[in-house]
């Protein structure tokens, strides 16, 4: 990769000035997806990302815990269901191309089917806490292993849309503020589940956002073609200082 993507000399960022650029860049990616829909639906799934994966792991650890009967053991449940959760979004980003092909080549109709299988998966953990049993544990493993299979099948193509749609003097800011927006809401829903009390409810809510965000890509068919740069564009920087016109970064 040091080869093939070599890059051209940079002006040397400072932390003032990363910080200072800090507002306009947020507000650069805003005022992007006020603009377009395709980009709103993006960062607006992502919000839904972001509570999910506030809801399943800030909860799993608790139930990992009650299923083992001591926080050790459950912490050793934890890590292993970790590694798992990890495979899985791997398997997904594999079956994403086929995915989208298997659905027309659309890359919309694909994020749309990754995320009612993750939000199916998170349905079906919270469910499983109204029995025990081998079934539920059985059904409940299922649905982990859905929850990140969908998301690891949504991110390469909601990536790719991202990519296609905005114009490379503009794709840093726009994946900047679509991770900040990740986290952001990932922050505020934690609070909020973590407010809650036990059973399916938080868990139910947090699978709610999947669902809803799928909503946003039913029946669209958007022509991706990047938007034209707005005037004085070229000398935006990123959050991380640096400049959005040389950056290219590629699809995950």
């Amino acid at each position: 990769m040091l080869g093939a993507l070599p890059e051209p000399p940079r002006p040397r960022a400072t932390l003032r000035g990363v910080l200072r650029d800090v507002p306009s860049t947020v507000v650069g990616g805003l005022r992007l997806g006020a603009r377009d829909g395709l980009v709103r639906r993006v960062l607006l799934s992502t919000c839904a990302v972001g509570a999910a994966l506030a809801t399943i792991e800030l909860l799993t650890p608790g139930r990992a815990a009650e299923v083992t009967g001591s926080s050790s053991s459950g912490a050793t449940l934890f890590a292993a269901l970790a590694c798992a959760g990890f495979a899985c979004t791997a398997l997904g980003s594999q079956l994403a191309p086929r995915l989208a092909q298997l659905l027309g080549g659309s890359g919309e109709r694909a994020v749309l089917a990754s995320l009612l299988v993750s939000g199916t998966g998170l349905t079906a953990l919270g469910l499983t806490l109204l029995w025990s049993g081998p079934s539920a544990l059985a059904l409940a493993a299922v649905g982990y292993a859905l929850v990140y299979v969908g998301l690891g099948a949504k991110n390469p193509n909601l990536n790719d849309l991202l990519h296609r749609r905005v114009d490379s003097t503009r794709r840093a800011t726009a994946l900047s503020v679509q991770s900040l927006a990740l986290q952001s809401t990932a922050a505020l829903v934690g609070l909020g589940v973590g407010s809650l009390a036990g059973g399916p409810l938080p868990w139910l809510l947090g699978a709610a956002a999947l669902p809803a965000a799928a909503c946003l890509w039913s029946g669209r068919r958007t022509t991706v073609s990047p938007q034209a740069p707005e005037p004085g564009a070229g000398a935006r920087t990123t959050v991380s200082g640096t400049p959005a016109h040389r950056s290219e970064p590629g699809r995950r």
